[in-house]
């Protein structure tokens, strides 16, 4: 009874709840109303407004539609502090952040740039993490969305610097992550830029040019961040001088204009550039975050997914982190074994993605770890619950002709993937997916639950075939590290941990691999999406350690992702992260001729004497990411060929782990792998 307590008086009271519940039901009868209007009228857009501010409306609607979104968007003031207890800008930017519960920020300007907001964090129990790279900042701010469900937040620079930002805001905009970012304009010095461009890649851009607005600005923008039909990045511009005390500010500009100071003040105030500080009586309102508003599951729907769902013959459920993240249930535990519970008396083959990967250690007897290319290929329904990424379906490449597909997210999706003839065949529904899934569970007719035991063999059957494949192609001698046999100590590895990691991945071969083999032996094994045009997760380990500091957490990449991660090796020295990264480092070298003539490829067969001659005894070593780490100030480790049985690995990385836990520094283990050749099992290499 206590954990039903917890649930109902999180974030809101019973009374709020219970209200809030009964004007979604009132809003439910209104809108299908309306629909029905706009179906009678060719679906008239027009014709539903029209009917929405008639008199045959009624109280449903008016309720429904008026007063649920007064109620919900309306702000609802916290608290008034004078000016003399805030004392800068700075301040009123870490409580408007710690109102909205953000415990970690990202920051791409200098600290001294943001000195005022990073002191007043320390108050308030929030971190502002420096990094060294736009991307790698963006990534680790919607890392933490995914994890936790907070806003991402991001400070950088003001000025054309912003624009070196865009990939990134690109990809969290696929991804469907939001995310505020507050551009620090320096004091002397703004460069000028057209700004126009940046409209076509955030939804919001504003500007802060009076003390009195910080507040207000920064709540409506995180506002915005989630609001209509999907989520995406606000921008907000502060000048410096706003986060400074006035007596700082006024030194500041003395010291670099100390000849035109009073000039330049007299023609700002004419021209009305300028601003006043506000007077220590002078009160800054602070509100509540607005709800999010995320639907509850209509019975329609959930029932018309169920009809869908029994008459099936080869249906499979995806889940994604969403599902992890409700709304509606804060204690963790209880929505764990709740979703494991629906997931059990479905019955049907599921698929896990991202943090729902957790769910695979729990027991579950219908999780399938591999063969979804398989399943996709035979499947008649697919059920998506809460993948964050619009794009993951389109991604599938499904022919919705002939497999039903239903799409279920927080967020509005648009109809904009379509299949081969040009039209979108997918059903989608906004609402949390963590109470569809609970709900369709509840209702689903028990008698039905063993009806795919067949499909669910078979599928798991190519589990199993997969990974006896893998476990074949492991012990192919290679001349270095069979990168088979190092994802098969990994998963060793991780089983004689305590508890479960978490497991970041890089795009490619290697990650793909260890993706599908590792399975329940992690918390969760998260990767970018197929979109993303950026290639490190470095970003996303950060993030992982920051959410979840009691936890291990490796990141797996290749030689070719871990070039975008060395510069925040730093980051997780200073920040004291530590995070353990597995390189398997595949590099192909050459060996010049002590004639310094001829470049040649140790991995070709001409000229034969050279490569017979020097290969054996002066094998081009592979770049030193380990000695890069050291140099960082964490701990790094090579495995070759002088440690390449599964136990030396699994001992290294143990050793390795120890360290890092002790030191509270990172650990790199820099493997060198060598890709077994072709072969007869399952197409030979990976």
């Amino acid at each position: 009874m206590r954990e039903y307590s917890d649930i109902i008086n999180s974030g809101v009271n019973r009374g709020d709840r219970l209200l809030h519940n009964f004007f979604n039901s009132i809003n439910y009868q209104s809108n299908y109303m309306v629909d029905r209007v706009e179906r009678a009228f060719g679906g008239s857009k027009l014709a539903g407004d029209v009917f929405k501010i008639t008199a045959g409306v009624g109280l449903p609607l008016a309720l429904g539609y008026g007063i649920h979104r007064y109620i919900s968007q309306r702000p609802k003031l916290k608290e008034k502090i004078p000016w003399g207890q805030l004392r800068n800008g700075g301040n009123v930017i870490s409580r408007v952040l710690n109102n909205h519960n953000i415990k970690f920020a990202f920051s791409l300007s200098e600290l001294q740039d943001i000195k005022t907001i990073n002191e007043c964090s320390l108050e308030n129990k929030m971190k502002v993490i420096q990094m060294k790279n736009y991307n790698n900042a963006i990534v680790a701010a919607g890392g933490v969305f995914r994890m936790t469900g907070q806003i991402g937040v991001v400070f950088v620079n003001g000025g054309p610097e912003i624009i070196s930002m865009i990939n990134g805001i690109v990809n969290a905009k696929v991804d469907n992550i939001p995310l505020v970012v507050i551009a620090i304009n320096p004091i002397i010095g703004e460069q000028d830029f057209d700004k126009k461009l940046l409209n076509n890649y955030f939804k919001y851009i504003t500007e802060v040019t009076n003390i009195n607005e910080i507040s207000q600005v920064l709540e409506d923008s995180f506002a915005k961040s989630v609001e209509s039909e999907n989520s995406s990045s606000v921008l907000i511009e502060i000048s410096q001088s706003l986060l400074l005390p006035e007596e700082e500010t006024k030194e500041y500009l003395e010291n670099f204009q100390k000849s035109r100071w009073y000039i330049n003040k007299l023609w700002d105030e004419i021209s009305g550039r300028t601003f006043k500080y506000p007077s220590e009586t002078t009160e800054i309102s602070f509100h509540y975050p607005r709800l999010r508003m995320v639907e509850s599951p209509k019975n329609k729907h959930v029932e018309n997914v169920m009809n869908h769902l029994v008459n099936a013959k080869y249906p499979i459920l995806v889940i994604g982190d969403q599902c992890l993240v409700s709304n509606n249930i804060n204690n963790k535990d209880l929505n764990l074994e709740s979703l494991k519970l629906s997931i059990q008396l479905l019955g049907v083959p599921t698929f896990l993605n991202g943090f729902s990967k957790c769910l695979g250690t729990m027991g579950i007897n219908n999780i399938v770890n591999d063969s979804m290319e398989y399943a996709l290929g035979r499947c008649d329904l697919l059920i998506s619950m809460g993948i964050s990424s619009p794009s993951f379906i389109n991604d599938l490449n499904i022919d919705t002709l002939k497999t039903k597909v239903y799409s279920i997210m927080e967020f509005s999706q648009p109809a904009s993937f379509s299949n081969k003839f040009g039209f979108d065949l997918v059903e989608r529904h906004a609402c949390d997916p963590s109470a569809f899934l609970l709900h369709l569970g509840f209702i689903f007719p028990k008698s039905h639950s063993n009806k795919w035991n067949k499909w669910l063999y078979d599928l798991q059957e190519k589990d199993s075939i997969g990974l006896l494949i893998n476990e074949k192609k492991s012990d192919i001698k290679v001349d270095n590290v069979n990168p088979f046999m190092l994802i098969r100590s990994l998963k060793d590895t991780f089983k004689r941990l305590e508890k479960p990691p978490v497991i970041v991945s890089d795009k490619g071969e290697f990650c793909d691999v260890a993706n599908t083999t590792l399975g329940g032996s992690v918390l969760s094994l998260i990767q970018p999406s197929k979109f993303s045009s950026h290639s490190s997760s470095i970003g996303l380990a950060i993030a992982s350690k920051l959410c979840f500091p009691e936890t291990d957490v490796y990141m797996l990449t290749d030689n070719i992702s871990i070039i975008n991660c060395v510069q925040e090796f730093g980051t997780l020295s200073y920040y004291r992260l530590p995070i353990n990264i597995i390189v398997a480092n595949n590099e192909k070298h050459s060996i010049i001729n002590p004639l310094g003539r001829d470049i040649v490829n140790l991995q070709n067969q001409q000229p034969k004497n050279l490569m017979d001659n020097q290969s054996k005894n002066h094998e081009a070593p592979r770049t030193a990411f380990h000695k890069i780490m050291n140099a960082y100030g964490g701990n790094g480790f090579i495995i070759n060929k002088d440690h390449g049985s599964k136990d030396d690995i699994e001992n290294i990385i143990l050793d390795g782990r120890e360290k890092s836990i002790n030191t509270h520094r990172p650990v790199l283990f820099n493997i060198w792998t060598d890709i077994p050749k072709q072969s007869g099992i399952g197409g030979g290499a990976m």
